[in-house]
């Protein structure tokens, strides 16, 4: 084991999870690349946002369990849970707010110079587009909702991961 020894210097090693955000900086890359179609840059922008979810619901999650357990072993890198949960929340910040850049001054301007629209509010909608939207949801969106009561004696319904939910008051 002495002869491997000099190989397992934490310096030689890149953490899994910070590695993980470097790749989804590579995919935002893409978005961001003006020579690739316009809508495989919007693509590229979401599969950083879904990536980045399913990031947090799994691997973060999982290293928050190891705090909470006060796991303090470190990975190869030399990093704690709570060394990487540090420095995820640097990168992960810098990251979303890259996405929010990239969407907000670059895909939807250029969305726009393409007679693509993005319409933020209902309100905001044409009558021809009031009519369109609205005879969608009576079609296809309310058919399939569930009504669902949350009381004292009821038990609270399971909620899936990336579905929609909407509670009313």
């Amino acid at each position: 084991m002495k002869s491997n020894s000099k190989y397992m210097k934490p310096e030689y090693y890149t953490n899994r999870e910070l590695s993980w955000i470097d790749f989804n900086y590579r995919v935002l890359q893409e978005a961001r690349d003006k020579s690739i179609p316009l809508l495989e840059r919007t693509k590229f922008l979401a599969i950083t946002a879904s990536n980045l979810d399913e990031f947090f619901m799994v691997r973060v999650a999982s290293l928050k369990d190891m705090v909470h357990a006060k796991y303090l072993k470190p990975d190869f890198s030399g990093l704690t849970p709570s060394d990487q949960l540090s420095e995820i929340a640097k990168k992960s910040h810098k990251l979303v707010n890259l996405q929010y850049s990239t969407y907000n001054r670059s895909l939807l301007p250029t969305l726009k110079q393409n007679d693509i629209i993005i319409v933020p509010e209902y309100e905001k909608l044409t009558p021809e587009q009031s009519e369109y939207v609205d005879k969608y949801f009576e079609e296809f969106i309310y058919p399939v909702l569930t009504p669902m009561a949350v009381d004292s004696s009821r038990p609270f319904p399971l909620l899936r991961n990336k579905s929609l939910n909407i509670a009313a008051f």
